[in-house]
């Protein structure tokens, strides 16, 4: 298997992430469960707390919907270079306080699943040959397959 192959597999459709908490026991979490998490398994967010998600959120809702208005006005007066300038950051503010909202949903949403199975909020990412030595030595009920730790560089029994 190639790199990319594994990095698009283990990316886009891997049962498990595994991170820590504040202590040294390492964890698995569902995509679900993750959140904003603390370092990042997937996505491009560079905000880990919901503070700074709340902060940067609010933050962008006056230019995304100051950006519109100008544009507007841009248009009645015939200013096509202004125009333009105020379409972009219309789509760059209204888009990234968008993606900030929806952000904090999923957010909501994971803290509430981890809650239900007592998981600390993800704090570090770790690597699938840590948290395969983890669960070799501290049995979850998680299977210790390549289906679960894709990226694990260790071969499994039967490979």
């Amino acid at each position: 298997m190639t790199g990319e192959s594994s990095r698009l597999r283990s990316g886009l459709s891997r049962p498990w992430y595994f991170g820590t908490g504040m202590d040294s026991a390492i964890h698995a979490y569902t995509r679900e469960e993750w959140g904003i998490g603390g370092s990042q398994p997937y996505g491009n967010y560079s905000v880990h707390t919901v503070t700074g998600l709340v902060t940067v959120t609010a933050l962008m809702t006056l230019p995304a919907l100051l950006a519109p208005v100008m544009l507007v006005i841009a248009v009645a007066r015939l200013n096509p270079g202004v125009a333009l300038l105020f379409l972009a950051c219309t789509a760059l503010f209204t888009g990234g306080w968008l993606l900030g909202l929806r952000a904090l949903r999923k957010e909501s949403k994971a803290g509430t699943l981890r809650r239900l199975k007592g998981l600390p909020k993800p704090r570090f990412t770790v690597t699938d040959d840590q948290a395969r030595r983890w669960f070799e030595e501290n049995p979850a009920g998680i299977p210790v397959t390549r289906e679960n730790f894709p990226d694990s560089s260790h071969p499994f029994s039967g490979e």
